[in-house]
């Protein structure tokens, strides 16, 4: 989940289930190293994309229009829809305006307004804009319209200084693929060559083009090339694409051996899943491209999909939506495009973007878990709740919507439930690894909250003995010592090893100060208190902790100072009244170690 309850410090981490989708989309493809993905997308060709955006200004700005103000308005609010239509009309008004007809044709394109973004690309490119969007959406509805030499003419002539050096030669191959020049398409994917961390991009395709031509011993090479020599280690879209290959020839038993030495990045990807079932009941699935429309889509969401969504979200929409232009029916596309209206905060239009993923596909599963999550951050608690049970129901072997449950539950403060969820979820994972520290911590904080602390401790001691040294596990456990006065100099050591590996956590921090004040240290607490108010300056609590640490130390007028500044960032209702009455009263005298 996204969000976390601030009611004690440190009280979030990613859960697992996010961590999957994470490496789903941002791994599908390069998911050997972190290192791919920077190389992938190289910042001076992001760069160069910004600055076309950032181009577009209306010389004049035309401020004295309703519709262009608007436009902007709900641009800055990442609305794209109410965005492209204010802007629209601004264009009516203004049809010679060229900065004005650009910024309406990304808008256009972002919000999926496909009709009018393929229009306003017509005026631009006959005024002679050569920009990559235009040029590269114009291509793609060539393809579409099977007008293959139309979208090689305009793609042969296209400028490659930007993303379109990866771009290009990918949509100009399967343009060549359309007009049945195969050899050809091939050849044209060798500027890929040269570029940093795209040889297995380039090897996919190769197998992806000779699968469509009918050259089988060459699809097989190429996607065996595709899939490197380290066991295990293959992305899942290409070990998808292989086994895909394979089962079509007929090769289920190579097909299941591939599946079961293959988990891609996580083992029990359900893409990997989906496929391992349908060879074990002898189906044979759809090729995973087959035509040059589905095969330009697939290289469009290729580049979209290791591009930074945080410093190149634009962009990443923009090429997602021109595939699933060339593709409806392409379900990681759909997902490429909720996670970046995920990072915008537009969480409406990504749970569009989710629903619309078929939930009977194999990324069905994701989209679910994922619509959970913005059925969340938009408030519906109720309906993110029944979802995840739902899903618990549906496939009673996963513990990812359980987990995602326990914590939607511990959020919203139901913890006897939360911690059931949590329960059942252990008992689907079964043997207890490494990596599941995260669905201990979780079941420790809500059982923690529920009053059953003998569990909860058992819970955090046995998460860092799977991952010791965790900084968060050492800030929750500690903190509860401190609080309950047993453990004092191990509490304290585990908050100062938390502290050394988070600095700039504002909550661990908060922690190790309100630790040192209940120890009844107060001026080194003030020092810890003081650098995470400027971490979190907006928490109440961590506020609240500050102002009696002044107190403590004779700093009367600031103690004052801070509990006025808890009133007005919106406390609970006991903190509120707390607050009101140590500004009428101040504090007692300390009670001693561990008092306070």
């Amino acid at each position: 989940m996204r969000l976390f309850k601030t009611a004690r410090p440190a009280d979030r981490i990613p859960d697992p289930a996010s961590r999957i989708i994470a490496v789903i989309l941002a791994a599908i493809l390069f998911g050997c190293s972190g290192g791919n993905r920077g190389d992938a997308a190289p910042s001076d060709a992001v760069s160069e994309e910004s600055r076309q955006l950032d181009m577009i200004e209306p010389r004049d700005q035309r401020s004295q229009y309703g519709n262009y103000l608007a436009g902007r308005f709900a641009e800055k609010q990442r609305d794209f829809e109410r965005a492209s239509s204010s802007l629209a009309r601004a264009l009516e008004e203004n049809p010679d305006d060229p900065a004005l007809l650009r910024r309406t044709f990304f808008l256009a394109l972002e919000a999926g307004r496909m009709d009018l973004a393929i229009q306003l690309a017509r005026q631009l490119d006959a005024a002679g804009t050569r920009i990559s969007p235009v040029q590269l959406l114009l291509a793609a509805e060539s393809v579409k319209k099977s007008e293959f030499q139309a979208a090689i003419e305009r793609l042969e002539t296209m400028d490659r200084d930007d993303l379109a050096r990866y771009l290009v030669p990918l949509a100009l191959a399967w343009a060549y693929v359309g007009a049945g020049e195969f050899d050809t398409g091939l050849a044209a994917l060798s500027p890929l060559n040269t570029e940093d961390g795209f040889a297995l991009l380039r090897r996919m395709h190769e197998g992806l083009i000779n699968d469509v031509a009918g050259r089988a011993d060459d699809a097989d090479a190429a996607y065996r090339a595709a899939m490197g020599t380290e066991s295990g280690a293959a992305p899942n879209r290409v070990v998808r694409a292989y086994g895909n290959y394979l089962e079509r020839r007929g090769r289920a038993d190579e097909a299941r051996a591939l599946y079961e030495t293959y988990g891609g990045i996580e083992a029990d990807s359900p893409i990997i899943v989906e496929s391992a079932k349908r060879v074990a009941g002898n189906g044979v699935p759809d090729p995973l491209v087959g035509d040059a429309a589905q095969g330009m889509a697939e290289g469009l969401f290729d580049i979209a999909s290791v591009l930074p969504i945080d410093r190149a979200g634009d962009f990443v929409l923009i090429y997602a939506r021109m595939a699933l232009y060339l593709r409806p029916d392409f379900p990681l596309g759909q997902l490429l495009i909720g996670d970046v209206f995920d990072q915008f905060g537009r969480y409406e239009e990504a749970a569009a973007a989710y629903r619309s993923v078929d939930p009977d596909s194999a990324y069905g599963w994701v989209a679910r878990l994922r619509l959970a999550d913005d059925l969340y951050d938009l408030g519906d608690a109720d309906a993110a709740i029944a979802l995840l049970r739902e899903m618990s129901r549906d496939q009673p072997e996963r513990s990812d919507a359980l987990i995602r449950l326990g914590n939607v539950l511990r959020y919203e403060e139901r913890y006897d439930e939360s911690v059931a969820a949590y329960d059942g979820a252990i008992e689907r994972v079964g043997k207890i690894g490494r990596n599941d520290w995260t669905l201990l911590y979780s079941r420790g904080i809500a059982l923690e909250r529920a009053g059953l602390w003998e569990r909860a401790e058992r819970d955090f001691l046995q998460a860092l003995e799977l991952q010791p040294g965790q900084p968060f596990v050492l800030n929750y456990l500690g903190y509860s010592w401190v609080e309950q006065g047993k453990n004092l100099d191990e509490a304290r050591q585990m908050l100062v090893r938390a502290v050394a590996q988070r600095p700039d956590d504002g909550y661990i921090v908060d922690s190790m100060g309100w630790a040192l004040y209940k120890l009844d240290d107060f001026a080194e607490a003030v020092t810890y208190l003081e650098r995470a108010v400027a971490l979190r300056p907006q928490d109440p609590v961590i506020n609240d902790h500050l102002g009696d640490a002044y107190w403590r130390v004779g700093r009367i007028g600031e103690a004052r100072i801070q509990w006025r500044r808890v009133l007005g960032l919106e406390p609970e209702d006991d903190l509120r009244r707390q607050i009101e009455q140590k500004l009428k009263d101040g504090l007692p005298p300390p009670g001693g170690r561990g008092g306070g």
